[in-house]
This record gives structure tokens, C-alpha cells and sequence, in this order.
């Protein structure tokens, strides 16, 4: 009899990364309560301020970045020399190769 009064569970909703990003600019760009959202997305207030202190915890690594450019020609230029050495390399063991065949021949 306890189980039938017992209220049935609910699944918890998962709120995609673009939902919770539209709620954080919502109040940090748009000035709305942080109470008002809560109440209209059904979401306790202390997750978006979890979310908020992720968000900003987060945000530090676009700014410490490298520019992709520099790295990209960085790594263009290197690849660029071991393909010369590798080169050099094929065109010395093809002239070995070519005395090697000409001594077994003697």
C-alpha cells in the first residue's frame, strides 16, 4: 500500500550545450533574473550558475591559443623539409644501389 502513494519518477531532462549556452547569454547579455529563468526552463538556479562558473572557467583557453596560422605554416614548413630530406635520402640510395649493380656485374 506505501507504494501507491509514492509520486511516480521523473526522467531528468538533459538540456543540449546550445540550450545552455542560449540560457547563460539570456541572463549575461540580455539582463534577465537568473530566478525568472529558472522558473521558466523548470531548472534549479544553482545549475546555471554551475554552468556559468564552467562557462568561464572554460573561456580562459581561447584567449591563451596560438594562432592556428603560424602553427599551420610552422608545421606546412616542416613537413615541407622532411619531404626534401626524405628526397635526398631516396635519391642516395638510388645511386648506391645503381654502383652496387654495376660492381656485382664486374
Amino acid at each position: 500500500m506505501a507504494e501507491e502513494n509514492k509520486p511516480e519518477k521523473q526522467k531528468r531532462r538533459r538540456l543540449s550545450a546550445e540550450d545552455k549556452v542560449k540560457i547563460l547569454s539570456e541572463i549575461l547579455l540580455k539582463g534577465r533574473g537568473l530566478s525568472e529563468l529558472a522558473d521558466e526552463y523548470k531548472i534549479h538556479p544553482n545549475k546555471i550558475l554551475e554552468w556559468r562558473k564552467v562557462l568561464f572557467e572554460s573561456a580562459t583557453g581561447i584567449f591563451e591559443q596560438k594562432r592556428p596560422d603560424i602553427t599551420e605554416k610552422a608545421q606546412q614548413r616542416k613537413i615541407d623539409a622532411l619531404e626534401k630530406t626524405l628526397a635526398d635520402k631516396d635519391a642516395v640510395i638510388a645511386d648506391i644501389a645503381q654502383e652496387n649493380l654495376a660492381l656485382k656485374k664486374n
